[in-house]
Order: C-alpha cells, then structure tokens, then sequence
C-alpha cells in the first residue's frame, strides 16, 4: 500500500467519518463516538475502514474534531466516548482519564523549500518568538532577506502545546506577530505559498516544505524513533478509565494487527517500534 493511497484513503475518510465504511451491519449495533484532534481523527479514519472489513460485526465509527482539549472535554463529560489526541495527559486534563497510544510523531519546525535554513539553535528560536528577530537575514544559512512571517497554531492544538513545552522557555514573551491557524494541513498550505513563513507542524504535513532541524537534529521518523528529536509527541486515544469493550477491542486490534502497523507507518512511528 503505497503513501500516497493511504494518505488520500485518509482525506476521503475525514470528510465523511459518520459514514459506515464496511458492508452494513444490525442498526441496532452502538457506534463509537470518538472528537478531537484532527490528524488523530484521519489516522483513526484510516485503521477503522480496515478494522471493519476484517471484523464484520464492528461496530461504525462516528469520528469529529475540534482538537485535542476539546475531545478531552467531551470525553470527561460523556458526549465522546473518546478523545483524538496529539499530546500526553498533563495534570490540568480531567482527572480519570487513561492514554491509549497508537503512534509517536513530531512537532516540527517548517520554512519554506526555497529556503532550506540548515538548523535553528535553541537560542535563536527564543529571538523569533519574542520578538526580538524579525528578518531571515538575521538567521544563519537563510537565503531569504525580508521579513520572517510566523505561523501559529491554535493554543488547543496538541502540536501548539508541545511547541510551547518543548521549544519555548518560560521567561520568553510571545512578542512575535504570529499568523494562527487551527490545523497543522493550514500550515502547510501556508508555508507552501508564502516563501518567507517561518511554522511549526505535524511530522506528516512536512513533505512539500523545508523541516529545520533544531540543534541540529533533523525531525524525521528515524529521530524520533530513537530518542534524539526532542519534540515527539504520541498519537492515541484517550477514555474515561481503562477502555472497554468494543473500542478495547479495536485498540488491541490497532497496537497489534500487522495491517494497523503498515498503515500508522505510512505517517509515523508505530508505538511498538518506537524507543
């Protein structure tokens, strides 16, 4: 199955995640709610139209977004039976909550491929994000010139809360002038048109743009795999308590299935490669 089928599988499936994507089943059969983060809900997508047609009496999936902190509310409140998410569980999440991983990714840092920076130190990433450098051609190895365009993403996105934890210091102000966007697709896109963006994003958006190694690290699925990229950050499930029933049988399913695994390495680590 080659990565660009997959990817486009994912896209299709995004757009009409409510609808059943097996031969139909009793009506009667309870579907699994999932929201949240939304390159959770593609990947999800993606292994719940083959899980389906490996077990013919799954249950549909009803999948939505919204991001990450969004799921985690519906989930705690009972709306979702599960989250989407892109970050672990952090003390300020609803108390009872429990992380199923499927993957590791990445938050990367992304130019534009006309202009391939080489790295970008930890030092230097605090200046752009105070602020305090505003022009690529205070920024070594930039071929660029004019002014430094930041990209953002939207403060409940997993990807904008591992940037904060892991690039940003706490004594550094967000003095930049940053463009915000809700998905990590957005960044790309806008990266892709806009020669002088300077973005954060997925792992799995990365490939039409220049991702920047940070202290010289590449963001790459092999970094990540082995420890040495600092921004990594899990793609998984999250439910009130241990799962349960059909969904505890489809997680086991998408941790151990061999399809489950060529399809999550399309995009990232399988969690059971990873370090």
């Amino acid at each position: 199955m080659s990565r660009r089928a997959v990817a486009a599988l994912g896209t299709a499936l995004l757009a009409a995640a409510t609808v059943a994507v097996a031969p139909p089943q009793s009506a009667a059969a309870k579907p699994i709610r999932m929201s949240g983060q939304q390159i959770t809900q593609v990947l999800v997508a993606d292994l719940a139209y083959f899980y389906r047609h490996e077990h013919r009496r799954a249950p549909r999936f009803e999948l939505s977004g919204g991001g990450t902190g969004a799921g985690l509310a519906d989930t705690a409140r009972g709306i979702s039976d599960a989250a989407l998410v892109s970050r672990e569980l952090e003390p300020g999440d609803p108390r009872g909550l429990v992380l199923t991983r499927l993957a590791l990714s990445g938050v990367c840092l992304v130019s534009h491929h006309t202009n391939p920076v080489p790295s970008i130190s930890h030092a230097l990433l605090q200046d752009i994000v105070a602020g305090r450098v505003t022009n690529w051609s205070q920024v070594p190895g930039s071929t660029r010139t004019d002014p430094i365009i930041p990209v953002a993403l939207d403060p409940g996105t997993g990807a904008a809360h591992v940037f904060e934890q892991v690039f940003v210091d706490d004594a550094t102000p967000f003095g930049w002038q940053a463009v915000t966007l809700l998905l990590s697709l957005q960044a790309r896109d806008f990266v892709e048109r806009t020669p002088a963006a300077f973005a954060y994003m997925d792992l799995a958006f990365t490939r039409p743009v220049h991702a920047i190694p940070y202290q010289g690290v590449p963001c790459t699925r092999a970094t990540i795999r082995d420890g040495s990229y600092p921004a990594t950050r899990p793609i998984g499930i999250v439910t009130v308590g241990r799962p349960r029933g059909a969904l505890r049988r489809f997680l086991h399913w998408a941790r151990t299935s061999r399809v489950a695994r060529r399809v999550i390495a399309t995009r990232y680590v399988p969690i059971a490669s990873a370090r």
